[in-house]
C-alpha cells in the first residue's frame, strides 16, 4: 500500500465520517473507544485520512478576522 491510498473502511466507519466532517472529535473519540484526541490523530494517519477541514464560510471568517488584525498590527 503506498502512503498516498486509504484503507478501505466501510461507509459507516466514525473515522471516515470523522474524517469527512459528519461526526465531531468528541463523538468519533467515544464511537472508536478512543482515550482522546492524540489517538484519534494517529488513527486518521494510519488509515491514511485527512483531518477534517471547516466550513468555507467558517475559513472566510477567520481570514477576515486575520487581515483585519494584520492591518491594526
Amino acid at each position: 500500500m503506498s502512503e498516498n491510498t486509504t484503507t478501505a473502511l466501510p461507509d459507516e466507519s466514525p473515522l471516515l465520517a470523522y474524517s469527512n466532517g459528519l461526526l465531531s472529535k468528541q463523538e468519533a473519540i467515544r464511537r472508536l473507544g478512543l482515550r482522546d484526541s492524540a489517538a484519534l490523530l494517529v488513527a486518521l494517519g494510519d488509515a491514511n485520512l485527512p483531518m477534517p477541514l471547516p466550513p468555507a464560510q467558517e475559513i472566510e471568517k477567520q481570514a477576515a478576522t486575520f487581515a483585519k488584525l494584520w492591518k491594526m498590527g
